[in-house]
């Protein structure tokens, strides 16, 4: 049996071996820059590719070019009577929903804008939210638009198909 002092001479040995003695530092110290974050260019502020000759002796234009995207956010707020500022809105009203729902569906048809271009135009919704907007607003067109209207009773009379009156004897 050894003492508790060969044990520990002994464990300190085999520490010794297994770490591979005293680490050195390196004689070069690599410093890696940290990546910067991504960033992804917004679809409103690129303009429309065209090919512009400009003379040396013309002066840059006052203000930018309108974007497509650009163009179709003001007309579709023009049409709903609304400002440019309703499409990043918080709000789920319904004239903003169907502001943001035709937005959606034009970008997606017209310019074949993704998901999350889209997404982002629209104060930074997600994919799956604008894809909603996108077959909600198809759908619209395809059946024509029939509001939602609130009765007394709470019922919506765009989905009532059918009124049974009962008795009562009637328990079902």
């Amino acid at each position: 049996m050894m003492t508790l002092e060969e044990l520990h001479a002994h464990y300190k040995a085999v520490r010794a071996r297994l770490d591979g003695g005293v680490k050195k530092e390196p004689a070069v110290r690599l410093i890696y820059p940290e990546p910067a974050p991504a960033t992804y260019p917004d679809p409103l502020d690129s303009p429309a590719p065209v090919a512009i000759v400009i003379e040396a002796s013309a002066k840059a234009p006052e203000t930018p070019a309108e974007t497509p995207a650009r163009r179709i956010m003001n007309e579709v707020a023009e049409k709903h009577k609304m400002p440019v500022g309703a499409f990043r809105s918080k709000s789920r009203t319904m004239p903003f929903v169907n502001l943001r729902h035709e937005a959606c569906y034009r970008l997606s048809m017209e310019l074949g804008f993704s998901l999350m271009q889209i997404g982002r135009l629209m104060g930074n919704r997600d994919h799956t939210t604008v894809l909603n907007a996108i077959r909600r607003h198809k759908k619209i067109l395809a059946e024509g638009y029939k509001p939602k209207t609130r009765t007394k009773s709470g019922v919506s009379s765009a989905r009532v198909t059918k009124v049974e009156t009962r008795t009562q004897n009637d328990h079902g």
